[in-house]
């Protein structure tokens, strides 16, 4: 792992001429270490780490460790299980706090409250019990309706059903804990690796690029349009990890646990981006377990978010922000040109109005899926409703249903961004194609319109005026 990474330090300082210095940790020692992150850190600019910064980083790394093993009976956090209460140290009260925003932002899909449940699947896996999905489900609900009180002085009291577990996101804390460090002491250009985890965290405004086939994410140099952000990225293929894991044993389940129900799934590999390593990796949770269209409505709804999804099948899923987060601002010319796609509906005036089933996809001129778009509704019965979509793409794509589609959402707009891929991440390179959006609702009507255009075509929006259960629909090209 080291050998591959010296590799592309390699090329990216001779492409991009500038000096870099690798620290790793924890430093070849024949001692044993209390903690297990293997970190590689990278500075730019000529900047070194003093023997005294290098012994800091490595005792912080390990107090992360340290306060989060549960284990320990005297570690803060299993302090605070074991009173239900307590003060704790202010970048574990902040990490908790933030954990809790995410778990009100998605309605308990996201959770560090899940500690019994953890406890569970641990005992399971050393063959203490069968594994009981109803139990799992019993776990994660006491936990999900239990009550948290922040106070201050960075105490925080919670109901007896909660157990606090942030194992899954160590490593995330400790990266942001070094970051942090690395800014106090006047480090400027910096890129920090969780190696084995996926976890990346830099600033200076590098730019990104992930890589399925490489298996990793690796930063491949500087955004012309760089800003002093700090970006980070977290990277989770949950077909291929135990559901639970320790030192000496493994599950045979694959996936990432869902937080809300304590069931794996494994729906999606998932390349996340957020401005700090930890909110970098609750979203590639909650987005490895959720549909791509839940996941894409959180992300695109908050700028400091980006999200790749990738399904079993090879099928790609962006987020609006995830070309301008990743790549500078650029990327969208080189794949031939970004696509604004805005489709309006109506609202009938009637009591009982149900939002209808919607679906939205690009074909070629001879009808060929190029990219599925939008699909509201997750009822196979009444997607069949929508006959064209069905026939042409939905019973042709197993599993295209349970892995995409999104809740209906009354009459809401839809506001589309398409980056001019295909639905395997490769340039939609077709001279000519066509947008087909179709709406069908429940004791409703029927509505599809179909859309041929050119890239070039766009110079100019296009605007049709639909009918019955469809307003309107604007295609343009994107600045």
């Amino acid at each position: 792992m080291v050998g591959r990474f010296l590799l592309y330090l390699a090329v990216f300082t001779a492409s991009y001429a500038v000096k870099a210095e690798l620290y790793v940790f924890p430093a070849p020692s024949p001692e044993a270490t209390s903690h297990t992150l293997n970190t590689e850190i990278t500075l730019y600019e000529e900047q070194t780490l003093s023997a005294i910064e290098q012994k800091n980083i490595d005792l912080l790394i390990k107090d992360t460790y340290q306060t989060l093993d549960k284990s320990n009976a005297t570690s803060a956090l299993s302090e605070i299980n074991q009173r239900y209460e307590g003060t704790l140290p202010a970048w574990l009260y902040s990490a908790i706090k933030r954990c809790e925003d995410w778990f009100n932002r998605t309605e308990g899909n996201i959770s560090c409250r899940n500690g019994a449940l953890y406890d569970y699947w641990a005992e399971y896996v050393q063959g203490k019990h069968d594994l009981s999905r109803r139990e799992v489900r019993r776990l994660a609900r006491v936990a999900r309706i239990a009550e948290v009180n922040f106070n201050d002085d960075n105490n925080v009291a919670f109901a007896s059903p909660i157990q606090w577990d942030l194992s899954e996101f160590t490593a995330s804390l400790a990266v942001d804990r070094i970051a942090h460090y690395l800014t106090s002491i006047n480090i400027r250009s910096y890129h920090i690796s969780a190696q084995g985890l996926e976890t990346h965290a830099s600033n200076q405004g590098f730019s990104w690029q992930g890589t399925v086939a490489q298996e990793a994410v690796i930063q491949n140099g500087r955004a012309t349009d760089a800003v002093s952000n700090p970006s980070t990225i977290a990277y989770i293929r949950p077909w291929q990890r135990p559901v639970l894991s320790t030192s000496k044993l493994a599950s045979l389940e694959k996936g990432v646990l869902s937080h809300s129900d304590g069931w794996p799934s494994a729906k999606f590999q998932a390349i996340s981006v957020a401005d700090n390593a930890f909110e970098a990796m609750l979203l590639a949770h909650f987005s490895a377990t959720k549909t791509a269209q839940q996941a894409m409505e959180l992300v695109n709804a908050n700028p400091s978010l980006a999200l790749k999804l990738i399904d079993e099948n090879g099928r790609v899923f962006t987020s609006n922000t995830y070309t301008a987060r990743t790549s500078g601002k650029n990327k969208a010319e080189k794949n031939g040109h970004a696509i604004s796609i805005d489709i309006t509906l109506p609202l009938f005036d009637i009591a009982d109005y149900r939002g209808p089933y919607v679906s939205v996809w690009i074909s070629d001129e001879k009808n060929r899926l190029v990219k599925s778009l939008a699909l509201r509704g997750t009822s196979e019965r009444w997607l069949g409703e929508l006959r064209t979509w069905w026939r042409r793409v939905g019973r042709k794509n197993e599993g295209l249903v349970d892995g995409f589609a999104g809740a209906t959402k009354k009459n809401a707009p839809l506001h589309i961004e398409w980056d001019g891929l295909d639905d395997f991440g490769k340039s939609a390179n077709s001279s000519s194609l066509i947008l087909h959006v179709e709406v069908a609702r429940e004791h409703g009507g029927r509505s599809y319109e179909k859309i041929p255009f050119t890239f070039d075509s766009l110079t100019s929006p296009i605007t049709v005026t639909g009918t019955d259960e469809i307003a309107s629909i604007t295609l343009s090209l994107m600045n």
